[in-house]
C-alpha cells in the first residue's frame, strides 16, 4: 500500500515511547461521499486490514503507558478505557474524514489502482503487511536492524535501491514531522487534561518536543530501511526498481501525499485523545 502509513505508527511510538501505530484486507473502508475509485483503491490496498493493525498495536503500547504514569492505579481501567478509544470505526472515521481525495484526479486514482492491482502491485501490500505485522515484535525490529546495518556495512546494492525510494519520496522528513505532532498534541492534551500541577506553556510543550528530534530522525532512518528490507524481499531488483518508479511517477506521488495526510490526522487526532484520557486517569475523573 505504501509505507508512509506504517511509518508514521512507528513515529508515534518511538515518540511517545510507546504508544500506537499503521495496510491491507478486503472489506469496505465505510459508507462515505468518497468516490467509488478511491474505496476501490483503499480495498486494493488492504485498507481494513491496516487499521486492524493500528488498534492492536495502539492498545499494546497505549496500555504500556500505565507502568510509567501511572503505576498504582488500576491497571484494567485503564485497559477498558484503551479499548474503547482504539477501535478501528474510530481510526477509520478520522482517517476518511482527513483524506484529500482532491490530491488524486480520476486519472491519477486510475493509474494507482492499476498499479496496486497488477502483479507487482499485490506482492508489495503481501509484502508490506507481513513485514509490518512482524516487526512490531521488538526482538525481529531489532533483527531486522542488525541485518539492515550488516548489509549497509557491506555495501548491498540493495540499500542504494531503498535510499532512492525514501529519498524520492521525503520519507524521513514526513515521518519526523508525524512524530513531532503527535508528540505535541499528547503532551498539551496532558496538560489541558490537569495532569500537571499547572499548564504548561505551549512553546515550552514545542521546545521539549524539538529535543527529541535527533533521536527520532536517528531512529525513523534506520526503522525506515530495516522495515523496507523485509517488505520487499520478494521482490526481484527489477520490481523493486518498478515500485520506485511508480513512487517517482506523479501518480505515485499523490498517492503517498493523499495516505499521508490521512494517516497523519490519525495519528495526531488519537495522540491528543490518548492525551486527554490519561490526565483524566491520573487525576482521577471519570473517563
Amino acid at each position: 500500500m505504501g509505507a508512509s502509513s506504517r511509518l508514521l505508527s512507528f513515529c508515534l511510538a518511538i515518540g511517545l515511547g510507546a504508544v500506537a501505530a499503521p495496510v491491507h484486507a478486503q472489506a469496505p473502508v465505510a459508507q462515505t461521499s468518497l468516490r467509488a475509485d478511491t474505496l476501490a483503491l483503499f480495498d486494493a490496498v488492504g485498507m481494513e486490514e491496516s487499521f486492524a493493525i493500528m488498534v492492536d498495536t495502539g492498545r499494546r503500547d497505549a496500555g504500556a503507558l500505565a507502568d510509567s504514569l501511572f503505576p498504582r492505579r488500576d491497571g484494567q481501567g485503564w485497559a477498558q478505557m484503551v479499548d474503547r478509544l482504539y477501535t478501528p470505526t474510530a481510526l477509520r472515521r478520522t482517517f476518511v474524514d482527513a483524506f484529500p481525495e482532491d490530491r488524486m484526479s480520476v486519472a491519477r486514482a486510475r493509474e494507482i489502482l492499476d498499479f496496486f492491482t497488477s502483479d507487482i502491485g499485490q506482492r508489495v501490500v503481501e509484502g508490506e503487511l507481513t513485514a509490518w505485522r512482524a516487526i512490531t515484535d521488538p526482538e525481529v525490529e531489532a533483527a531486522a536492524i542488525a541485518l539492515y546495518e550488516q548489509r549497509q556495512a557491506d555495501g548491498d546494492p540493495r540499500i542504494d535501491l531503498l535510499s532512492r525510494m525514501i529519498a524520492s519520496n521525503d520519507f524521513v522528513d514526513l515521518n519526523v514531522m508525524a512524530a513531532l505532532n503527535s508528540n505535541y498534541a499528547f503532551l498539551l492534551a496532558m496538560s489541558d487534561g490537569g495532569a500537571y500541577e499547572r499548564p504548561i506553556a505551549q512553546d515550552t510543550i514545542l521546545r521539549r518536543v524539538w529535543q527529541e528530534e535527533p533521536r527520532i530522525r536517528e531512529e525513523a532512518t534506520r526503522w525506515l530501511y530495516a522495515f523496507q528490507l523485509m517488505a520487499y524481499d520478494n521482490l526481484t531488483d527489477a520490481e523493486l526498481e518498478a515500485y520506485i518508479a511508480f513512487s517517482e511517477s506523479g501518480a505515485g506521488q499523490a498517492y503517498n501525499s493523499a495516505l499521508f495526510a490521512g494517516f497523519d490526522a490519525v495519528y495526531t487526532e488519537m495522540s491528543g485523545r490518548l492525551g486527554i484520557a490519561a490526565a483524566q486517569f491520573m487525576t482521577g475523573e471519570p473517563l
